[in-house]
């Protein structure tokens, strides 16, 4: 029985261009007339190789057409060069913040941040009750509206993932990590006085049940605004699990002149109950939306942009920064007031 012939195919190989053979690194070994513990030194840019020879390495390795093969970098390297968003593991669907149109821009700014700086960027499933996320091999993990006591934050800390989040996390374990946050306190102070001097003089706040930095920051933001003018503060909250619209009807119960919803589906939540009641938009009732709202939505709704994209880019390069060594410092990003239908009277 014969020694079975070598192909070339290593822990370095990957697919050639002429006639899709494999091309390995003892291929490029041979084409240098260099050794194979060289190469590999050059190629990852390990050990006491010259430039010159670094540089002779790289240039054959291209000729013959030779791509590392991802497996092996990792264990060399012991990095995936893929970076992880997790998004909305508070709701019961994976994948449902996703859709919203804040969510996707933020995604759009984290991947073109990534992939300029070479990385990959994937969206993680998390949510109650799934852990496949925790399957993905990665280096870092951008998690979005953390917790007190995050249970994903404290998994990927675990497995010794670096973490940067989206909004100042609340959890004293956590205050150390980077983050990136929205200027949530000048954002509602502009919606505020935006319809103050529309006339509204009863504001009511749509807020949700999560306890995270982005709703306990705009709830007491627009407290203390409310006690500054000496106006009544009226807020209403979703339970969880429970329809939008129900919160919003009890909250047009108080028979507020205004209302602001700190996202999209709480916004469209009012305006459903103010239809409801035979309540015209801006006449009856002013509306405006934390949140990127889509085009198409009548009456064009008044909103208070996030700008998620900017904030997503600032969380993959953080994320990135502290992953080569550097220690981010949090950002803060500013928010926009957009006009809209929805608040223009007379």
């Amino acid at each position: 029985m014969g020694r079975p012939k070598d192909t070339g195919r290593t822990a370095g190989a990957g697919r050639g261009a002429e006639g899709g053979r494999t091309v390995g690194i003892k291929d490029v070994a041979r084409a240098a007339g260099l050794s194979i513990t060289t190469v590999s030194h050059a190629l990852n840019g390990k050990g006491q190789v010259s430039t010159r020879t670094r540089e002779r390495v790289r240039q054959v390795a291209e000729e013959l057409g030779y791509r590392p093969n991802p497996a092996a970098q990792v264990l060399l390297s012991g990095r995936t060069g893929v970076i992880g968003l997790a998004a909305g593991h508070q709701s019961s669907e994976p994948w449902e913040r996703t859709y919203r149109p804040y969510y996707a821009a933020f995604t759009a700014g984290a991947m073109v941040e990534a992939v300029d700086r070479d990385y990959a960027l994937v969206v993680v499933p998390v949510g109650p009750g799934t852990d496949l996320w925790t399957r993905i091999p990665m280096d870092g993990l951008i998690v979005v509206d953390p917790i007190a006591g995050d249970p994903v934050i404290n998994e990927a800390l675990r497995r010794g993932l670096a973490v940067v989040t989206d909004g100042r996390p609340i959890d004293p374990a956590h205050a150390e990590l980077p983050y990136v946050q929205s200027d949530i306190v000048t954002g509602i102070g502009l919606v505020m006085d935006h319809l103050h001097d529309a006339g509204a003089r009863r504001i009511g706040l749509l807020s949700g049940s999560e306890l995270d930095s982005f709703t306990l920051d705009s709830e007491q933001t627009y407290a203390e605004w409310c006690t500054t003018r000496h106006l009544p503060a009226a807020v209403e909250r979703t339970a969880p699990g429970e329809p939008a619209r129900d919160a919003a009807r009890r909250l047009l119960a108080t028979r507020p002149d205004a209302v602001h919803a700190l996202n999209r589906t709480y916004g469209e939540a009012v305006l459903a109950a103010a239809q409801a009641l035979g309540l015209s938009i801006p006449g009856d009732l002013m509306v405006t939306v934390m949140d990127e709202v889509e085009p198409g939505t009548r009456p064009a709704l008044t909103t208070l942009s996030l700008d998620p994209r900017r904030v997503g880019s600032a969380c993959a390069a953080a994320l990135i920064d502290r992953l080569t060594g550097a220690e981010p410092e949090p950002v803060t990003v500013p928010s926009r007031l957009v006009p809209g239908e929805s608040t223009q009277r007379g």
